[in-house]
């Protein structure tokens, strides 16, 4: 019996070290997000595209649209853009933020303080070009349907 219940004791210590292995990997290689921002501690949001601007703000744990009250899960989804995956990033390109869709930018989302600049798409990836400051990253483009909404559609 105690023979047998070293066996099991080792089993369970390979199992359990093969885990930790495993999620170290995976969790190594997943890219860092867009930005350091916590959804959850955003107050206001600002969307602005082709001369239009739509406000959002949080109160009291609930988004507002100017005095009617947000759809609470489309805010969520377009605030996860902070968090999503940068794919990859570089430095800006001075004298060709043309060819990025950035000069001058399709979209432009604020998030409290911080600004993002949406470009055009990466032709072979389908990626798309997003401006923080001096540098570019390239994101999924999962987003686009909210960040060309019209203001009704954030409405509850």
């Amino acid at each position: 019996m105690r023979t047998l219940s070293r066996v099991n004791l080792i089993l369970l210590l390979l199992v359990a070290l093969l885990g930790g292995s495993a999620w170290w990997l995976q969790s190594s290689d997943m890219p860092p997000p867009l930005t350091r921002l916590s959804p959850a501690r955003i107050q206001q949001i600002r969307l602005i595209r082709a001369g239009q601007t739509i406000k959002l703000q949080r109160h009291n744990g609930v988004w507002w649209l100017g005095e009617a009250r947000a759809d609470q899960q489309r805010v969520a989804q377009l605030l996860g853009i902070a968090t999503t995956p940068s794919l990859a990033r570089f430095p800006l390109p001075q004298g060709r933020l043309t060819a990025f869709g950035l000069q001058p930018p399709e979209t432009v989302l604020w998030l409290d303080q911080t600004e993002l600049r949406f470009g055009t798409t990466e032709p072979l990836s389908g990626q798309r070009y997003l401006q923080i400051g001096d540098q570019v990253h390239l994101i999924g483009d999962g987003f686009r349907h909210h960040l060309s909404a019209p203001a009704e559609a954030f409405l509850e």
